[in-house]
This record gives structure tokens, sequence and C-alpha cells, in this order.
């Protein structure tokens, strides 16, 4: 055989497992699914200094409050620092700041609202400063409504965190996106899509890890009696469903929920709804970041336990309530139903979005079939 022939071959199999590859990772990422939009409805947007990542509400008062920062300034390199907002949707005319101070370097991301038994309210808050540790930072409502920063959390734990729900005053769980490894485990995460993500746990004294082998664990919700965390995963297209012990704060997984798209973060209405953002196509939110005029899916799913409805297979329902290609709004990470309205913030947009659900999910329509 000549030389040319003994490199050829190799050549050829590297080549096609690199296709292989490519075409995997593109089937993942959605890439080949064909998307039909919901079909259109009334929104409204209201502008912001940056995006709002993450919401949190405070149903009884009427108010959003928002993880806003320029994260797209982030990504090209600016020295951004970020903002608590609030929106009263009674009057959406405009967010405004919603603590009276914020530490030094304030980058927030995932965040909590946690009521405690007097009817205070405190926030948690994940913050990432620039080239320093992780920490939680935890802010208390005063009397004038505005929160006020009592407390910072710092941890070795405290890896990769994105996603956080309060459980008592200093009580927390955290969802770590990424392993503790180095580029070996980044690899193995990003193209074999192994979990190495976990969930910490914080008693108010020390943080101890009570779930491993996530696959990028990104968002994080709670059903209303506290006995059920929900946790998504976004390289494991899934939500993992926990149950949860109330005394000693450990966590036994439950099962999976298989979800169309990778999910980002979790929300739970007071009906114990569930209420997942995804992206439809990763691949084009990736090109989404760095490329501003390249629309991003945005697609919010709602999951509910039906356990009386009559047949078996109508107990558990899985349904699109807003899908839109990118037109309306791009990047969508978190979505929440209050009072007839889907409010929907954006890992890019400047911007809140509030659309009209449709009639039949409405909460004075609760009981009417899809």
């Amino acid at each position: 055989m000549s030389r040319l022939g003994r490199y050829a071959w190799p050549a050829v199999i590297i080549l096609l497992m690199v296709t292989g590859f490519f075409i995997d990772l593109m089937r993942f990422g959605g890439q080949f699914r064909e998307l039909k939009p919901s079909p259109p409805t009334t929104c409204r947007s209201v502008a912001l200094p940056g995006s709002a990542e993450d919401l949190q509400l405070d149903r009884s008062r009427g108010i959003a409050y928002l993880s806003v920062l320029d994260r797209r300034g982030l990504v090209e390199g600016l020295p951004v620092t970020g903002q608590l907002m609030q929106l009263d949707l009674n009057n959406t005319a405009a967010a405004v700041n919603a603590a009276t101070s914020l530490p030094p370097n304030f980058r927030p991301h995932g965040m909590s609202l946690y009521r405690m038994g007097d009817g205070a309210q405190r926030l948690f808050v994940i913050s990432h400063p620039p080239e320093a540790a992780h920490t939680i930072e935890v802010f208390e409502q005063r009397s004038n409504g505005l929160f006020q920063p009592v407390e910072t959390v710092l941890d070795a734990l405290l890896v990769s965190p994105n996603a956080i729900v309060g459980v008592g005053p200093r009580q927390f769980y955290v969802a770590n996106d990424k392993g503790a490894g180095g580029f070996l485990t980044r690899l193995r995460e990003l193209v074999f899509r192994e979990g190495f993500s976990t969930i910490v746990y914080f008693d108010g004294e020390r943080m101890r890890v009570v779930a491993r082998g996530l696959k990028n664990a990104v968002g994080m919700a709670m059903s209303p009696d506290g006995l059920t965390l929900y946790v998504a995963e976004t390289f494991g297209r899934r939500i993992a469903i926990f149950d949860r012990n109330t005394s000693s704060g450990d966590l036994r997984l439950r099962e999976h929920l298989d979800i169309d798209g990778a999910p980002d973060n979790l929300q739970v209405d007071p009906n114990g709804n569930l209420w997942i953002a995804a992206h439809p196509k990763l691949l084009d939110l990736v090109r989404h970041f760095t490329d501003p005029a390249h629309p991003a899916p945005t697609r919010i799913i709602r999951y509910r336990n039906r356990p009386d409805a009559p047949r078996v297979d109508d107990r558990v329902e899985i349904r699109d309530i807003f899908l839109d290609l990118g037109q309306a709004v791009s990047a969508g990470s978190v979505g929440t139903p209050f009072e007839g309205q889907l409010l929907i913030g954006s890992i890019t947009e400047p911007q809140l979005l509030a659309c009209r659900l449709p009639d039949n999910v409405r909460s004075e329509n609760i009981g009417v079939e899809p």
C-alpha cells in the first residue's frame, strides 16, 4: 500500500467521526426540528436597562422582582454591573429599583423570594463578581418595600451557581451548572453531555452536596407544599424531580420528565403547575449571543399533574403555552403566569414581555379543557 493509502483511511475515519459528532450535535440542539409558532397574541414590552434572565413574583402584591444585567455587554467583555428591579404588575409602565443598596461588583443571576413566618420577605440572589468568588447575596425587605442587603454567603461548593431556591431565613438550595473539574471535565460535559452538575444545600451553618450527576443544572423550583424540588437539566433535555426531606434537606430522585427542548429557568404557580422556559434550538441560541440580529426561539411549556382525570393517560399534561421564533423575544429564559398574562424574561434582550394567556389557561378559566 502506498504512503498516501496508509494515511487516507485514518483521515476518512476521522472525518466520518467529526461529521457524525456535528450531526449528533445539531440533532440534539434541535436544528432539524421544524417549529410552529403559537397563534398571535397581545403582548406588551417593558423596557429594561439590561436583560431579566430570572424573575420572582410577589403574587399577593402583584410585584415582579427582576435580575437585571447587561448580559450582552458582559459577553463582549464590558465592565458591567447589575441591578435588582421591581415592576408593579398593576401598572406596567416602568420598572424601578428594588434595593436600597447593592453589594460591590454585583452581577445578579438566579434568584429566589422567600416569605418568613412573620410575613417578612427575603430575596436570595446569586452574584458573579468579576475576578472574585461566586456569592449568594441575601436581601431583606424593609417597611418601604425595598430590599436591603443583610448577608453574603461564600463557600467552595459554589462552583458555578446558576439557580437558587430559598427554603428558610438562611436556608437554600443552589444548582451548580458545571462540575468542579478542569478542562477534561468541561469537555466531557459539552461534547459527551456527561453529568457533573451538583445541587448543594445550605442549612444556615454549612453547605453540602445533596445531589450529583446532573447534566447542566440551570433552573430550580419548589412545589407549593415544599416537598418536591424540580431541577432543569439543559444537556439532559429533561427535568429531574426530587422528593425533599424538609427536616434534613436531603433529596431523593423520584423521576425524570423529558422535555422537547433544552430547559432553562423554572417557575411553579399557586396551583402547583410547573412552567418551563426551554430553548428549542441550542445552536441558534449560541449564535444569538454573538450576533444579536440572529434570533433564538423562545418556548414556554406548562407541566401539570391531574390526579383526578378519569383516564390514566390524561393525568399528566405537558403543553406548549408560548412558542416564538425570536421575533417577539429571543433567548427567553423564564416564564411565569400572573392574572391572565404570561411574563417572559430573556438572557439577552433588555425587556420584559407580558403576553395574554390563552383563554383556557387563564386563572379564571382554569377548569376549561385545552
